[in-house]
């Protein structure tokens, strides 16, 4: 109050919260079927803990529809919803929305695809055909498609039903929408059948055929019978005996067919129901035979066999050899051409006919001792293919009288000098058994000359070919003439010898061939050697020389160690040559050499200097030199084997030697060695370097310097000029005037 006195009341209150109302879709599913023009169902439950659902609130939502006004959301007491409406095509979220009193809200949500307006389904009755029949009690396999743009095949459900029997029965699509539906329950009667397929919203397809149900008629087939082989072109019986209880025989219609001709006949059957034929045209192979009978409703029976016609090999074609031929000849006969149809191998027979008469012989040849000049042979070849023959071909060959023969003519001498004689022997005979006559005749150089006998004199030149023909006569044909010659013939040189030395070869060194030779004829002899050389990559000349019974081959230029060498001589006496090939030669190592062996310095002093022994070596095989060393001290040896001596190891007036031993991997040479006194610079002693004077010369800063005899290194000490010239003495001596 104004006197800032206070009085206070208080009470307590609790809020407590509500929770939010709850919705559940029950309709539609994810997994449904919808479609635009088709009403869908919508239902669900709402529900709130503290308001009764009469009191809720709710409505549905479309992603792509927006609100959906027109489906009813009213819940009943229970909190079931439940609406009707369409909704567009296309993939739509479903929404129901609930508010509660107190304003709080909730909602539950799914995802559905809305197809196209629905489509009607398509279906087809495939087999049997249309008009088809069958006999009472058979079982008829229906077959279908049954196809829908929206659902599988198999969600389809598919009825079947006649027209005279009523529903038959059902039947499940697979996948692909193929139907089948076996059934042998149908009535003597012609059925109107039906398949009716209904899609998944009550759309339905009808297909219908025409079936017949009936008695159809018998057929015994009795000629030919099963399993039997004709030959092509024989004739074949064909018997067959129909009947039908409610046709005549006449009115029956038959088809003869074969699986390798097709239907080859429609002979029909006589009243008496037989139907009988025969036919020789039919083609070779395997046929089954299938005879139908079908009567005036459509139905029919079969009756069937097989049996094989064997093909007939073709014509051949036969050829005699030789023709003409003689009596010393053997006739071949050789078919060919003729094919088997089958393709079976063809074989073939040969007849022979002697003047037109069978002379017994048969097979592919006829030996020559059979045939005399002057009869007619044919050969008759049948071709087989192993089960029946062809048409055999004929070929003629008359024997002539055969020309007598030469088997041989020689001329001797063979090798005549020319003060021989030459005659001319022959072997000659006729098949025929004829008497048989020779003409000789003798030619030189392309020239007849006047000798017709079997002699013809000398004397002749040295080179002359004298040629001897012989031919033969039998009184009716000159045989072939066969020739024969001899050559007036040169003495061909003989080599006695071919010596070559040295015996053992080594790198460098000159290998001397001598050939010794004679010439019966007394012919000047030419000499000519070739000398080959195998360095690891096989034979070559290296040299060919042509002069003296004597050459060289020098091995400075044409051969090294291990290279194999050879020579050929040959020795011509200017018509014919006669050659001969020494035996083959390993060239050897040849052991190193060691020069210019010096001890330095050459005046050395006991406690200052060490002894070190160089050398110089040579191996003229190029192999690389390994030295080994020896160290003799005031005449004996001792144990030291290296190159230098230490100071320590010295003493005035020591007389060193330093033994050098090359050494080429194969062979060691010759030692050599150098010797030095030390303490060289005793009373009396004196030293200097020389070198074998090459030369004078000034160099461009104009030192003057002398040039050495001596190859790079071989001794001394080098030093260098101002230039830097290096200047390299020659060899080095030491003397003292002992």
């Amino acid at each position: 109050d104004p006197d800032n006195a206070r009085a206070d009341a208080t009470i307590s209150v609790v809020v407590v919260p509500t929770d939010a109302p709850e919705a559940a879709i029950t309709n539609p599913l994810e997994d449904g079927v919808y479609y635009a023009n088709e009403i869908i169902t919508f239902s669900g439950t709402i529900s709130d803990a503290e308001d009764a659902p009469t009191d809720l609130t709710a409505y549905w939502t479309s992603s792509v529809d927006g609100d959906l006004t027109a489906v009813d959301a009213l819940p009943n007491s229970d909190g079931e919803i439940v609406g009707y409406g369409n909704l567009s095509e296309g993939q739509h979220v479903i929404e129901l929305h609930v508010e509660d009193t107190s304003g709080k809200i909730n909602k539950d949500s799914l995802v559905i695809d809305v197809s196209p307006a629905n489509s009607v389904p398509t279906c087809e009755i495939t087999q049997p055909a249309t008009n088809n029949a069958g006999a009472e009690g058979d079982m008829v396999t229906f077959i279908g498609l049954a196809e829908d743009a929206d659902i599988p095949s198999n969600q389809l459900t598919v009825t079947w039903s006649s027209d005279k029997d009523g529903e038959l029965g059902t039947s499940t699509p697979n996948a692909s929408g193929g139907v089948t539906f076996p059934y042998d329950g149908l009535s003597l009667n012609t059925h109107v059948v039906s398949m009716t397929v209904i899609d998944d919203v009550g759309e339905e397809c009808v297909a219908d055929i025409v079936y017949t149900v009936g008695s159809p008629p018998t057929i015994t087939l009795t000629e030919p019978l099963s399993g039997g082989t004709y030959n092509e072109g024989d004739s074949i019986t064909f018997v067959a005996d129909v009947a039908d209880s409610e046709d005549a025989a006449g009115a029956l219609s038959i088809e003869w067919s074969s699986s390798v001709d097709g239907v080859f006949s429609t002979q029909q059957a006589a009243s008496n129901g037989t139907a009988q034929f025969n036919i020789s045209t039919l083609s070779y192979g395997s046929h089954d035979i299938t005879v139908t009978v079908t009567d005036t409703t459509g139905l029919y029976a079969e009756a069937l066999t097989q049996f094989n016609i064997n093909g007939v090999p073709t014509q051949p074609t036969v050829v005699i050899t030789p023709n003409p031929a003689t009596s010393s000849d053997t006739l071949t006969a050789n078919a060919t051409g003729s094919t088997d149809p089958e393709g079976s191998p063809v074989t073939y027979t040969y007849d022979w006919l002697l003047n037109g008469s069978s002379s017994g012989f048969s097979g592919p040849t006829l030996a020559s001792s059979a045939t005399t000049r002057g009869d007619n042979w044919t050969v008759r070849a049948t071709p087989s293919d192993g089960t029946t023959t062809g048409p055999f071909a004929e070929d003629v060959v008359t024997i002539a009288n055969e020309a007598p023969v030469v088997s041989s003519v020689s001329v001797s001498p063979s090798n005549p000098s020319p003060q021989d004689d030459l005659t001319c022997s022959y072997s000659a005979s006729d098949a025929d058994g004829d008497s048989v006559s020779i003409e000789f005749q003798w030619t030189m150089g392309g020239n007849t000359l006047s000798s017709t006998t079997d002699v013809l004199e000398g004397p002749f030149q040295q080179g002359d070919v004298l040629t001897c023909t012989v031919t033969p006569y039998d009184g009716t044909d000159y045989g072939t003439p066969v020739s024969a010659s001899a050559t007036i013939s040169n003495t061909v040189p003989v080599i006695s010898a071919l010596t070559v030395t040295p015996a053992v070869v080594y790198t460098d060194d000159m290998i001397q061939a001598t050939v010794s030779a004679t010439d019966a004829d007394g012919d000047t002899l030419s000499y000519t050697f070739d000398w080959f050389v195998d360095d690891g990559s096989g034979f070559a000349n290296v040299q060919s020389t042509s002069g003296s019974v004597t050459d060289s081959l020098d091995g400075v230029f044409s051969f090294d160690k291990d290279d194999s060498v050879y020579v050929t001589a040959t020795v011509s006496d200017g018509s014919s040559v006669a050659t001969q090939t020494s035996s083959t030669i390993i060239v050897q190592n040849t052991a190193p050499s060691a020069f210019n062996v010096l001890i330095t310095p050459a005046d050395p002093v006991a406690g200052q200097d060490d002894l070190e022994c160089i050398a110089q070596g040579n191996d003229i095989d190029g192999d690389t030199i390994n030295f080994t060393y020896a160290w003799e001290l005031n005449g004996g040896s001792t144990t030291y084997t290296s190159t230098i001596i230490s100071t320590t190891n010295i003493a005035d007036g020591d007389i060193w030697e330093c033994i050098v031993t090359p050494d080429d991997g194969t062979d060691t040479g010759p030692t050599n060695s150098a010797t030095v006194t030390v303490g060289a610079d005793v009373e009396g002693a004196t030293g200097l370097a020389w070198c074998a004077s090459a030369g004078a010369g000034v160099d461009p800063t104009g030192n003057e310097f002398t040039t050495c005899l001596s190859e790079t290194g071989v001794a001394g000490e080098e030093s260098t000029d101002p230039s830097s010239y290096t200047l390299q003495p020659g060899s080095v001596f030491v003397f003292s005037p002992e």
